[in-house]
């Protein structure tokens, strides 16, 4: 699951770098790359909703979901409702560049225009050349806004917790996500919570993705076999 703005296309890079027997699925949300004339989700859980609606039918076998800033979210409410239909599959969360859950406050946040939100976006280490040509910058404004503002409304709601391990990867020079931070997600289940420091800032992701898979490759070690 992409951060804000972000489409299956993030996750490209990775395609080389699975392991043997994995399956590497990128989610697309609506307003975005392929689906860019489909109206966006407005809404978070109801993103998590969809999510945990296509993985479903995938839940046979393990299944690791990793998601980076408000895509973290997204696959911990999409794991929540998952647990609380005790569905089986989901073995890891791989929460990536986030703060726990309960630590976002839902409040009202007008990113309006483009320069305050491109301004935002260079704040927190976003860096693409996409913020500097006008004509790309047209064409994923729009889903970035749109994510900015369902990111910043999310508010934590008390019950579900997981029963999986959680993997919180922190960049070491992120801004906003420190790995003193990391501690908070032991909250949100009842499973053992590992912290991982990778260096970068709120986009380390971007140049990372080796490092990440090869401990994704040894979080699926253990389940590998069951439901065998």
């Amino acid at each position: 699951m992409p951060p804000a703005g972000g489409g299956a296309n993030t996750f490209y890079p990775w395609a080389a770098h699975v392991p043997p027997g994995t399956e590497l699925w990128a989610v697309q949300l609506p307003g975005r790359e392929d689906r860019l004339e489909e109206p966006p989700v407005t809404d978070l859980l109801q993103a998590a909703r969809r999510v945990a609606s296509a993985l479903q039918w995938l839940l046979d076998r393990p299944c690791l979901l990793f998601g980076h800033s408000m895509g973290a979210l997204i696959g911990y409410e999409a794991a929540r409702m998952l647990t609380a239909q005790r569905t089986q599959g989901v073995c890891h969360l791989f929460a990536s560049g986030c703060l726990p859950p309960d630590r976002h406050q839902a409040r009202d946040r007008d990113l309006a225009g483009d320069r305050e939100v491109v301004a935002e976006l260079r704040r927190i280490g976003f860096s693409s050349d996409l913020l500097d040509d006008p004509e790309a910058r047209a064409l994923v404004m729009p889903a970035i806004q749109n994510d900015l503002r369902m990111f910043s409304s999310y508010g934590h709601r008390p019950g579900q917790r997981l029963a999986c391990p959680i993997t919180v990867l922190v960049g070491d020079a992120d801004p906003h996500v420190r790995a003193a931070d990391a501690a908070g997600w032991g909250l949100h289940t009842r499973a053992p919570v590992e912290t991982a420091v990778l260096p970068g800032d709120h986009y380390y992701l971007f140049g990372a993705h080796e490092q990440i898979i090869a401990k994704i490759a040894d979080a699926l070690v253990i389940p590998a076999s069951v439901g065998d």
